[in-house]
């Protein structure tokens, strides 16, 4: 199918459900239908309200509170259960209609020891429908009917965050810290059909449960400047086999539960130092040279896991995919 050509499908369902298999299957597609050039495929309209208040207690502190609703015509399916990160996105259309997100937020805020040091906390929810998700046994690489592997749901995502910042001084630098959860529910489309994780809510792939971030910057004189970078975040979900099977004397290995599981926590550290000659004058420029090293101790976070027989012992083995170690670069900046 090209860009301009679309499937048809009986009541439009581009998804059946086999009730003997008790699987989510691609529908026969009943007929195509083209779009000539400058043919509108699909139309949408949506409101997009806004609201927020601020309400200052005194120099100092400060609350916040916000609503906001927002549409995207874009839709991100990513498959967890893969054995390499995969992200695929599709626009809306006739079968798949755009997300609808409202979002809403507190907030305080407050400047501690003359503004020297900052404090900030914001709690949030945000609610979002027609939240697509694959099917099992999706493939999405190069799937010209996306349509034919996703079924529609809602997500919803809640968490606090903390943010504390040193401003002045010859040491600034701040901390964040965010727990949160991100989860999906994709229910069944009618009384026989039970939906992904049996239209219960499940973690998506975006959820992270903690997410530490701390960055810091020493100024030791008018030519160098030092920094650091330290990231923590839960693993991200996952979907393991938790078993297998043989047909047609393939082993082929069968799913529990979507992300139920995590990859392991992923964490570095990066540091850098920064030269700043004395300007060229004559020359009208200003140049820096930046040393730095990403994720210092080598951290081999996990990308994916795949899972394989063991050709010797015939047991079942996780192999992690990890993509970036330790990198060290250097850097030559200016500006004229």
């Amino acid at each position: 199918l090209g860009a301009q050509t679309y499937n048809m499908y009986a009541n439009d369902q581009a998804v059946s459900y086999n009730l003997e298999l008790g699987i989510y299957e691609k529908a026969d597609a009943i007929g195509t239908r083209r779009y000539q050039s400058g043919e509108t495929i699909a139309d949408f309209s949506n409101l997009e309200p806004r609201a927020s208040i601020a309400y200052a207690l005194n120099d100092d502190q400060s609350f916040k509170a916000s609503y906001t609703r927002t549409t995207q015509y874009l839709h991100l399916i990513s498959n967890t259960s893969s054995p390499t990160p995969l992200d695929v996105w599709t626009p809306a259309d006739n079968f798949l209609k755009p997300q609808i997100q409202d979002q809403y937020a507190v907030g305080y805020f407050r400047n501690l020891f003359d503004g020297a040091y900052s404090l900030e906390t914001e709690a949030f929810y945000k609610r979002l429908k027609n939240r697509v998700d694959y099917i099992d046994g999706a493939n999405l690489i190069a799937n010209e009917a996306i349509e034919q592997v996703v079924l529609p749901g809602l997500a919803r995502a809640y968490g606090l965050e903390l943010l504390f910042r040193k401003h002045s001084g010859k040491f600034t630098g701040w901390v964040s810290y965010t727990l949160s959860r991100s989860e999906q529910q994709t229910p069944g489309r009618n009384a026989i059909e039970p939906g992904i994780n049996n239209g219960q809510w499940y973690k998506t792939g975006f959820d992270k449960t903690h997410n530490l971030a701390i960055t810091g910057s020493y100024s030791l004189s008018e030519k160098w400047n030092f920094g650091a970078n330290f990231a923590l975040q839960s693993g991200q979900p996952a979907t393991f086999p938790n078993g297998q099977y043989e047909f047609q004397g393939i082993i082929v290995p069968s799913y529990g539960l979507r992300n139920e599981e995590r990859l392991a926590a992923y964490h570095h550290l990066d540091i850098s130092a920064t030269y700043i000659p004395k300007p060229a004058k004559k020359k009208g420029w200003q140049s820096e040279w930046v040393f730095s090293v990403y994720n210092l101790y080598n951290r081999m976070n996990a990308a994916s896991l795949s899972f394989r027989q063991n050709e010797d012992t015939g047991a079942n083995e996780a192999v992690r995919l990890s993509i970036f170690g330790v990198i060290p670069s250097v850097t030559y900046n200016f500006k004229f």
